[in-house]
């Protein structure tokens, strides 16, 4: 197999803030593997709060250790993934995980839902993301520019849990759509305790990580004192790997994995596994990340109650086509492997 890796600078079409900070550019890596006539491509999202960063993604892509063990056969998709180099950080192993699924899907001529037997039918509605603002006019105008989603993600975490629920309360006077939240560990438990109340009575689909990424403390206080009448309360920062999944156990409803958190799609496939033997909800997201990777996460959506896979609609450079998305539903193609084609010369 031979090996191609390049930088993509994937551009905002709005500032993105967060609760970590404001951001208008993302510095993501694609990474491509070839065997025979077939490529497949995979792509590494580097989140800065995860304290990622390209120069370290590239040199895990073209590290000797990664081309001995993509030396075999790509049909033997498990040894390939069994002999990636242990010390990968998650965003690179993912770029290569892709990578080998797209191809693997390609030599064997179906898309990878199609292998995996699941119904792309089945995909929920994802959500279509929202940044906080600074100012409140451009805010109702981005709201009322995603008019035509049927689910809409409202970032939040401002400092002030008052004006978070300020956010949802313009929102819900300027769309029908249904709402979902996500704080980012943003509130501590008592801010939590006081504004979900609230949240619920605006009919909230779900909240995503109220509290902080290692309040596990925080979590069990939600847990204990909030009514089972309430928005399901998900883990994001908090679920990384396969690992993590176990310890949530009983503090949360469910867990948003990632492809570029996880390592790629066999855990996030085993993160699912986990997840429903645990009774827990299963959302799959992505980050600010191209058509290739929020593909990927596509691709095993069908197995998931809530869809979070808008990071591709929120660029405006994606160097990919291959899913669309009309009010919040995606569509595969029957392409093969991810089913995505490089989009054309602007």
């Amino acid at each position: 197999m031979h090996t191609q890796t390049r930088r993509l600078a994937l551009q905002l079409r709005h500032p993105f803030k967060l609760s970590y900070g404001t951001t208008t550019v993302r510095e993501n890596v694609l990474f491509q593997v070839s065997a025979g006539t077939h490529s497949g491509v995979g792509e590494a999202a580097v989140v800065p709060y995860y304290g990622e960063t390209a120069e370290r993604v590239l040199q895990h892509l073209s590290a000797p250790a990664l081309a001995e063990a993509l030396s075999g056969d790509p049909l033997l998709l498990g040894d390939a993934l069994d002999r990636l180099p242990a010390d990968m950080t998650p965003a690179a192993r993912a770029a290569v995980d892709i990578a080998l699924h797209d191809l693997w899907g390609k030599h064997l001529g179906h898309p990878l839902y199609r292998l995996w037997g699941l119904n792309p039918a089945h995909i929920p509605v994802s959500s279509f993301t929202i940044a906080m603002a600074d100012d409140e006019d451009g805010y109702r105008e981005q709201v009322r520019e995603a008019r035509d989603h049927s689910l809409i993600k409202l970032k939040l975490g401002s400092g002030d849990w008052r004006t978070d629920l300020r956010y949802v309360q313009m929102a819900r006077q300027e769309t029908r759509a249904r709402l979902c939240v996500d704080a980012n560990g943003g509130w501590s438990a008592d801010e939590a305790l006081a504004i979900i109340p609230a949240l619920t009575e605006l009919e909230i689909v779900f909240i995503e990580q109220p509290v902080a990424r290692d309040d596990l403390a925080g979590w069990r206080t939600l847990h204990d004192s909030l009514p089972v009448a309430r928005p399901p309360l998900i883990a994001d920062e908090t679920v990384q790997g396969v690992e993590s999944v176990l310890p949530l156990a009983g503090l949360v409803d469910g867990i948003n994995i990632k492809l570029a958190k996880c390592g790629g799609l066999r855990p996030a496939m085993q993160m699912i596994q986990l997840a429903r033997a645990c009774s827990m909800k299963v959302l799959i997201g992505c980050m600010i990340e191209s058509t290739v990777a929020v593909a990927a996460a596509a691709h095993l959506a069908a197995l998931a109650d809530f869809a979070d896979l808008d990071g591709n609609l929120l660029v405006s450079n994606d160097p990919y086509r291959g899913i669309e998305m009309r009010k919040g539903q995606i569509a595969l193609t029957e392409r093969p492997g991810l089913g995505i084609v490089p989009a054309p010369e602007q």
